[in-house]
């Protein structure tokens, strides 16, 4: 029917597995979008070991070889990429609401466009909060790693990528995804910065001395520099301060807090 966009398949199982026992030893990884935090795909590859394009260094997924749960939606729309060769490729694109995280071959001729998943790199992540804490508490596992955003930075500091949301009732931490940690800052964003390093200086139980804030590729972005912790100390302490927060929020919502 002309104008309607067709539904995508989100489920892909190999034909070729040897038998449903097989299948069901095989272990499946959750992979989530490095953007938005939002899950992906789920498969029986570890993507970070898949072979590269040549062309443009994208994972090459297998989905008949690796049992894969895609979540993604795929383009009903085909698109003309050039290559540096200049010749012309069809692609139909894969993406996460907004965010574009791979792609299908559509220049036709014989099954590679349904077998093959074309991953962007860096486009993805293993990491999930709610996955490895499930709401915090009893249930939070104390040994999963930092995520992506965290890491060791230049000259023994932490790293960690913000994304500040911008004249909320109070500083807090909002999430923390695979790209970035959100915080709740009470003022504009192009005024929060000072407000904002004291508020992670409490968080973190560093002095201000101790940190330094750069702006992003956008108003909203920032990325931390601390010294005097490490990137699992900095993340045990923001999903502490997280938890917290959340606990609270949610006797509020009970009525036990007034």
């Amino acid at each position: 029917m002309a104008g309607k966009k067709r539904a995508s398949a989100h489920v892909f199982t190999s034909e070729d597995a040897e038998n449903e026992s097989d299948a069901k030893r095989a272990r499946y990884t959750a992979y989530y979008c490095k953007f938005s935090g939002e899950h992906a795909l789920t498969t029986t590859a570890d993507i970070n070991a898949l072979p590269r394009r040549r062309t443009d260094g994208a994972l090459m997924l297998n989905l008949r070889a690796h049992p894969t749960r895609l979540l993604a939606e795929t383009s009903a729309t085909t698109i003309a990429v050039r290559a540096r060769d200049g010749t012309y490729e069809k692609r139909r694109r894969v993406t996460l609401g907004d965010v574009p995280i791979g792609y299908r071959d559509a220049s036709g001729g014989g099954e590679r466009g349904t077998e093959v998943l074309y991953i962007h790199p860096n486009a993805l992540s293993a990491f999930d909060y709610e996955r490895d804490h499930g709401a915090g508490g009893a249930d939070a596992r104390e040994d999963a790693p930092p995520p992506p955003c965290i890491v060791a930075g230049a000259g023994g500091a932490t790293q960690i990528d913000l994304e500040v949301r911008q004249r909320c009732a109070a500083h807090a931490i909002r999430k923390i995804s695979a790209s970035r940690v959100d915080v709740d800052v009470v003022g504009p964003a192009h005024a929060c910065d000072g407000a904002l390093v004291e508020f992670l200086g409490r968080t973190l139980g560093l002095r201000l001395a101790q940190m330094s804030l750069m702006r992003g590729h956008k108003q909203t972005s920032r990325t931390l520099l601390a010294k005097g912790t490490s990137p699992t100390e900095a993340y045990r302490r923001l999903r502490d301060v997280m938890d917290a927060e959340r606990e609270r929020a949610a006797k509020i919502a009970k009525g036990e807090v007034r």
